[in-house]
This record gives structure tokens, sequence and C-alpha cells, in this order.
């Protein structure tokens, strides 16, 4: 009985062994795995853009048909300027009413400042803002330097 004792010992020794190796090659290879994903993680997050971001306030007496006009002129920028690389946004949705008039906010998104720069005299950019801008009370332009 003692041998059997004896060799039931070692056999269960043997399987935890055994699966402890396993255990401990699949940590060391998932440690590697996330060691990578994080690496490219933070090389993503090392490139920067450049985030312009516009706030609308329109004149009161402006009708809704002509600020979605007006908004939608906007949007189609995307389309037609290629250094904008992401066009997103809409109208304001806060429950916390500090929004100070501005009723819009768009956030273009541009690879660097020579993007942006090739984007405020180009001539569709320039059209929109000269139909747009009789209808605004208050504009505000930000732009800031932003992980993608």
């Amino acid at each position: 009985m003692n041998k059997n004792i004896n060799v039931l010992t070692l056999l269960c020794l043997a399987i935890f062994c055994s699966l402890m190796a396993c255990s401990t090659k699949d940590a060391e290879t998932q440690k590697q795995e996330i060691s990578s994903q994080k690496a490219e993680v933070k090389a993503e997050m090392e490139e920067k853009v450049l985030k312009h971001i516009v706030a609308l306030q329109f004149k009161e007496e402006i009708s809704k048909e002509e600020r979605e006009k007006a908004i939608q002129r906007f949007r189609d920028l995307e389309g037609e300027i290629p250094e904008i690389l992401a066009f997103e946004g809409g109208g304001d949705i806060s429950v916390e009413d500090l929004n100070k008039g501005f009723t819009h906010c768009f956030i273009l998104t541009f690879k660097d400042e020579a993007a942006r720069d090739a984007y405020l005299p180009h001539p569709a950019h320039m059209d929109v803002a000269n139909k747009n801008k009789p209808m605004l009370s208050d504009l505000l332009v930000v732009d800031v330097w932003s992980e993608q």
C-alpha cells in the first residue's frame, strides 16, 4: 500500500509540475503579448494630431432650416478638403447649461499645423465661412494638440 501511495504521490507531483510548467510558459507568453500590445498602443499615442475645435452660436432669428443648411455646408468640407482627416461634432446635448449660448461644436482633425494652415485659406472653407458667418452671433475656435 505504501508503494501505491508513493507512486500516486509521484504521479500527482509529476502532473502538478507539468501543469506549472505549462502555466508558467503561458504566463510568459501572455506577458510578452501584453508588453507588445502596450508598446503598439504607446507608439500610436505618441502620434499627435491637431484638433481644430469650432463652436457656433447662431443668431436667434436664424431658422432651424437655415441652421441645418449652414451646418451641412460646414460638414461637406470634409469631402472637399483633403487635409481634414476627420470631422465630428454636432448640436449641444449637455444637461449642465454651461454652453454660454453656443449651440453646436465641431472638431476637425489635421495631421499637423501645415495641414491646418492649408485648410484655413482653402477656397471651399472661405466660401462656407463667408456664407455662414452672417448667421452667427458668436464663433469660438481653439486648436490643440491631441493623441489620436
